[in-house]
């Protein structure tokens, strides 16, 4: 049986993780008054605002703007704080992501985008170049861990759930030939070096995904 391994942030009980980096949240204040609209492409971004607006209370009133959110994963950190969910992409591409957003936002409206600190998508630069008035708050950045666990076993099968997660990994361990890279979501898997066994994953929901892997690897 070849091990379904979470290549990722955090740790999880439904399968073995490796824990190669950690989120670092931005200290930001606004005045959330200006904003028609604020868009996250990551849960990640949601948290620092929360964490935020903890500090500077004037910025609660974040969960009445409407929001607009890739993947289910973000839509359910929003839910979980109270936020006014407006829409969730179909996607989790933050290229698609902006094709929709084009098709519904207004130009005569302002938004907020809260985002890593590096990205792949200029998926703010596609909207302001459509334009679109975009506001780009650098939200959280990822830092790679002290990483302390063993290098993952030969023919392993590596969930990777984000590029920085897939660079970080290649810092700390040797990349084995016998492994199987799954990306969960298009960025990702661009992110993977060519000529290693990849693919993207079937779902874009880490516990649906894994479950999926599991049960397609379990006999190899």
């Amino acid at each position: 049986m070849a091990e379904v391994i979470i290549v990722g942030y955090q740790h999880y009980d439904f399968a073995t993780s490796l824990v190669v980096g950690k989120i670092i949240y931005e200290d930001f204040s606004l005045n959330l008054d200006n904003f028609d609209g604020l868009i996250f492409t990551s849960k990640n971004a949601i948290l620092s605002l929360q964490n935020n607006a903890k500090k500077y209370p004037q910025m609660q009133r974040w969960k009445q703007i409407p929001s607009y959110v890739i993947g289910v994963a973000s839509a359910r950190t929003l839910q979980t704080y109270g936020g006014n969910l407006a829409y969730i992409s179909a996607y989790a591409h933050g290229e698609e992501f902006a094709n929709e957003l084009i098709g519904i936002l207004s130009r005569e409206k302002k938004y907020a985008y809260f985002r890593a600190c590096e990205i792949v998508s200029n998926l703010d630069k596609k909207l302001q170049d459509e334009g679109f008035c975009i506001h780009s708050i650098l939200s959280y950045k990822s830092i790679a861990s002290d990483c302390k666990q063993d290098i993952p076993p030969k023919g392993s099968v590596l969930l990777f759930t984000s590029p920085s997660a897939y660079r970080f990994f290649l810092q700390r361990y040797p990349w084995d030939k016998s492994y199987r890279a799954i990306a969960l979501g298009r960025s990702t898997f661009e992110a993977f070096d060519s000529g290693i066994e990849a693919e993207i994953a079937p779902m874009q929901e880490i516990g649906k995904a894994t479950l999926s892997l599991q049960e397609r690897f379990k006999d190899y």
